[in-house]
């Protein structure tokens, strides 16, 4: 494949291209919520005490919590029990600093949903797998350096996406570097944190203020630096082929020089695992100040991608699911978009989330999303624990679980969707 875009190209035509790409798409259907279960914020997990740092990294007169939050829920995939999965934790407590002592993990959860038929409307967390770094692979300085372990905490890494390849290994994609990892199925890093190359950019890496390198010559919080991409602004999404061949990471930001509002789609082949250098793609957000929350794959060509605001509860009024197709293209390299579900307009006939017949999912980070069969797909938020607003200024945000029949079916291709020997 030809190279798609250049940057050169890209800037002269950045507001033509994002006015084009911004036309606002005939509504969707509503989908329907067929599933529904909660897990409560103040759920917890063994480990040591957490939550005793500040935002700065100052250390606090005692820990917040008693043992680790099973919450923030950045990624879901299946696990290997059936109407079970994996959900990835991200960085802990909102920053780099106060999360030094949040261990970075997925947890295996198991909903018991409120269906048409009744049902309890739980969520079972089962067991976890802890990531970590025994064999020292990390090129610099981590919180656990000196033991033997050396789990992986929200200070050494953001993560935010993973898929398994069909080898079973696990690929995280974090905000920090913004860096590909790459685990055995038990957590344990396989090899240095893999850099995020920049092509026909004027540095070679893209780079966030919390790249090792950067902080090297900025330290401090909020200090100046090199960067070319926004904080907090790396890999939140990240899907592969249906053959887990090949991965497909996506920044959740745009790079420095890039059109606003364009966020990179990269390719990385699994077997040479090497980036493919002449396939960037760009995913056109609807505003500027919009972010992705994950995306994940139908088909071969057809994936789906949540764009969120930044706003929850009554504020939040952007919170959709779009479907893109990888090879339809415009001479830019722009993915065209078609929405699928509104998330904020969805029709609860059976009452199952007890908030009438239309029911708002209105949280500020929703994350998770998984394609189950043709019809239906599960969604789940990021609740930031312990933070407030979806639901009430003062209430905190639980983990919901939603299973959506869709409209209109997607085109799935074989092996995507439920394991055959679950359905």
């Amino acid at each position: 494949m030809h190279f798609l875009v250049t940057v050169a190209l890209l800037l002269g035509n950045a507001q033509i291209v994002l006015a084009q790409q911004q036309a606002p798409p005939a509504d969707a259907p509503a989908a329907t919520l067929v599933e529904y279960a909660v897990l409560p914020p103040d759920t917890f997990s063994e480990g040591p005490p957490s939550g005793q740092f500040n935002s700065d990294g100052s250390k606090a007169a005692l820990p917040r919590f008693p043992a680790q939050p099973v919450q923030s829920f950045s990624a879901i995939q299946f696990s290997p029990a059936c109407d079970s999965y994996y959900v990835l934790s991200d960085n802990g407590f909102g920053n780099k600093y106060n999360s030094i002592d949040y261990l970075l993990r997925l947890y295996a959860i198991t909903p018991q949903p409120r269906t048409a038929e009744g049902g309890r409307g739980k969520i079972l967390v089962d067991d976890f797998i802890q990531l970590r770094d025994p064999a020292g692979l990390t090129p610099f300085f981590i919180i656990h350096e000196f033991t033997e372990e050396r789990w992986l905490t929200g200070a050494d890494f953001d993560v935010e996406s993973f898929v398994f390849d069909a080898d079973g290994t696990l690929w995280i994609g974090d905000e920090f570097g913004p860096y590909l990892l790459r685990f055995d199925a038990e957590g344990r890093l396989l090899e240095a944190p893999i850099p995020t190359p920049n092509f026909d950019g004027e540095a070679p890496f893209v780079q966030s203020p919390q790249h090792p390198a950067i902080l090297a010559r900025s330290p401090q919080p909020g200090a100046a630096s090199a960067a070319n991409l926004r904080a907090s602004r790396g890999f939140e999404g990240m899907a592969t082929n249906p053959a887990r061949t090949t991965l497909y990471p996506m920044l959740e930001g745009t790079v420095t020089g890039d059109p606003e509002g364009a966020l990179r789609i990269y390719t990385f082949d699994v077997a040479s695992q090497q980036y493919v250098t002449d396939t960037v793609r760009f995913y056109p957000l609807a505003d500027p100040n919009h972010s992705i929350g994950e995306f994940t794959v139908i088909n071969d060509d057809e994936f789906l991608v949540i764009e969120r605001d930044n706003d929850s509860g009554d504020e939040a009024t952007f919170k959709k699911i779009f479907k893109i197709n990888l090879n339809e293209l415009d001479e830019q390299g722009f993915v065209q978009k078609e929405e699928v579900v509104d998330l904020l307009t969805i029709s609860d006939p059976d009452d199952l989330a007890g908030f009438g017949a239309t029911f708002r999912f209105p949280f500020a980070t929703i994350e998770d999303v998984l394609v189950l069969d043709a019809e239906t797909i599960v969604v789940m938020n990021d609740n930031n624990y312990d933070g407030r607003g979806g639901r009430g200024a003062t209430i905190k945000d639980a983990n919901e679980l939603l299973v959506l029949r869709l409209a209109t079916p997607l085109q799935l291709a074989d092996g995507v969707g439920r394991p055959e020997e679950c359905r």
